[in-house]
């Protein structure tokens, strides 16, 4: 496979990263290289921008119609407060979206996704074979996945890293770049205060993000870790932490994962050096990394895990890494970040309905107020035969579920996604489910 990158001819202590490869995989090259247009391409880009809309405008009457018992794919553009152009990001919701309208979904967001075979291969490989893998005996977890591109812009000499870098702290700008280029402040506001809010509000959401990021979108993930918390897990393929004399390095191993709050990250580093030309400062960072954690002994919310990939190159690894990576997500999250985070319980409201309930129904969860997964739990205040409610307090995210006292007797909602029963915002205080 042909890698176009280059690294900029300035002093190897600054290790300015420069990516301008094609996509990473065959299949992706002639379908999403024009989501954002790669950056050879000057004098079609706009007509190939135009065709590709048009189609993915197709492709969104065809699902619609359907009523989405199929999964989709959405491509929508951003007219963002913080740059002059749009912005545009795809966004997958899975088969049954639609129909379960009681079930909230967690979100990856997959940066580079002008590279539509990063953003295919996530949701893709996630609800199509690394779950039924990874945890073989249990019901698949539906997510909804949006690809953020990184575009190239040439009226506004915007290209993909300008996403990426900060000004440097600790060495001076490169030769041939402005202070215009580093957009990464611009764009961390751009996700924090436009994008992941119109996500939310849009789609049913639980408010858990997975960021997944590889090389300078891999470091860039990580600096929006440092400077804005802005993730819950993380997926960081072959980041550079060499920049700016380690700085993304330093300062990740300076953060305080002392606050409680739960965090999955899977690192991966392939052949980067050998077989890129890159400068020697790419690995040692890196390794600085790693060897820290390794020895440090890290809160029990925090799952940190470093695979090597030494047979693959830098482009060639995201494939068979992102389904390592996967898998170990798919099971971290069945084991992990089940229990309540929240110091305050909120009221809510929970009903349900059902032709065929009869006797006592109770409800039980992953809470004191939901006695703990006793399946003889919290009874329920039965309002006539078909109707059974209850007002509790519950710390978040809350997980239950119905019984009619014994685990062999559930009473299954309708329009959920099978397994446990989420709450996630505190705004939800009302909520009805109905059954058989």
């Amino acid at each position: 496979m042909v890698c176009p990158n280059s690294m900029r001819t300035i002093p190897k202590s600054v290790c300015f990263h420069s990516e301008l490869h094609l996509s990473t995989f065959g299949y992706g090259k002639e379908f999403l290289m024009a989501v954002i247009l790669h950056q050879k391409q000057h004098k079609s880009i706009c007509k190939m921008k135009r065709v590709i809309q048009s189609v993915l405008m197709m492709l969104l009457v065809v699902c619609s119609l359907a009523a989405q018992e199929i999964a989709r794919v959405e491509y929508k553009e951003f007219d963002s407060k913080n740059f002059p152009f749009k912005r545009p990001f795809l966004i997958f919701t899975p088969e049954e979206y639609d129909t379960n309208v009681n079930s909230d979904y967690d979100v990856i967001y997959v940066f580079d996704a002008q590279w539509y075979s990063r953003f295919g291969l996530v949701h893709n490989l996630l609800h199509y074979g690394c779950q039924e893998e990874a945890t073989p005996n249990e019901e698949d977890h539906p997510y909804i996945v949006v690809g953020i591109p990184s575009p190239y812009v040439p009226e506004y000499n915007y290209e993909r890293n300008c996403d990426f870098y900060s000004l440097p702290v600790n060495t001076p700008i490169p030769e041939g770049r402005s202070e215009e280029f580093f957009c990464a402040p611009k764009f961390k506001k751009f996700l924090k205060e436009e994008l992941m809010p119109y996500i939310d509000s849009n789609y049913r959401t639980t408010g858990h993000t997975l960021a997944v990021g590889h090389s300078l979108s891999a470091s860039f993930i990580l600096d929006a870790l440092e400077t804005e918390d802005m993730f819950d897990d993380y997926i960081v393929l072959s980041p550079n932490l060499c920049w700016d004399n380690d700085l993304w390095a330093d300062r990740l191993i300076n953060f305080n994962f002392n606050d409680g709050k739960p965090r999955y990250f899977f690192f991966n580093m392939a052949n980067e050096c050998e077989d890129t030309g890159w400068g020697p400062e790419w690995r040692p960072a890196y390794d600085k990394v790693r060897n820290h954690f390794e020895s440090t002994a890290l809160p029990s919310n925090i799952v940190m895990k470093f695979n090597e990939s030494p047979q693959y190159s830098h482009n060639p690894s995201y494939q068979p890494v992102i389904i390592d990576a996967l898998k170990d997500y798919c099971i971290y999250r069945l084991t992990h970040n089940h229990e309540p985070v929240t110091e305050e319980a909120y009221p809510v409201h929970i009903e349900l309905k059902g032709k065929l309930l009869s006797g006592d129904v109770y409800i039980t969860g992953n809470q004191d107020a939901l006695a703990n997964w006793n399946p003889m739990g919290v009874k329920m205040n039965q309002i006539n035969d078909s109707t059974y409610t209850i007002d509790i307090n519950l710390r978040l995210p809350a997980e239950y579920k119905f019984t009619q006292g014994t685990w062999e007797h559930q009473p299954f909602p309708k329009s959920t996604v099978p397994g446990n029963l989420r709450i996630a915002d505190p705004n939800k205080t009302v909520i009805y489910h109905e059954t058989d």
